[in-house]
């Protein structure tokens, strides 16, 4: 039995392991996102055009990397309850720690906003690209 509790605290740290990995590419890959848009954008008058289209792509990465960000925060703010957890003798005391840490959700909360952000971000770039070369080609009035 000892050596299945073994196996499985591996394979834990070996899981919160690449999960952290994955967690700062991601991150660091939405930034260079944002910052590629931030330099290669067009700004202009807020209005209904493609550089308010443009921005608003670039807003909705922003607001992806935030979620990143907000995600290693809280499983950093978890593993801190853990570790606090763990350290008291007192069972009552343990298990309320432990009862809170199953009830935070945060976590998988900002994992999912930040994937679906940044899905929403690619199409409304992708989108915005498309509708600005038929709007230029003259397939869209534009008055």
């Amino acid at each position: 039995m000892e050596r299945i509790n073994e196996r499985i605290e591996l394979l834990t740290t070996l899981h919160k392991d690449a999960a952290n990995k994955l967690d700062y590419f991601i991150l660091g890959a939405t930034l260079a996102i944002c910052a590629y848009l931030a330099q290669t954008n067009p700004y202009g008058r807020i209005g209904i055009n493609t550089e308010t289209f443009l921005l608003g792509s670039l807003f909705i990465f922003a607001a992806s990397a935030i979620c990143g960000f907000k995600r290693i925060e809280s499983t950093v703010t978890s593993l801190g309850l853990n570790i606090f957890a763990l350290q008291h003798e007192d069972p009552a005391t343990r298990r309320y720690f432990i009862s809170l840490l199953k009830e935070r959700k945060a976590t998988s909360r900002y994992y999912v906003a930040r994937n679906y952000l940044l899905m929403l971000g690619l199409l409304a770039y992708l989108i915005t690209k498309v509708w600005a070369a038929y709007q230029n080609n003259g397939w869209i009035p534009v008055h």
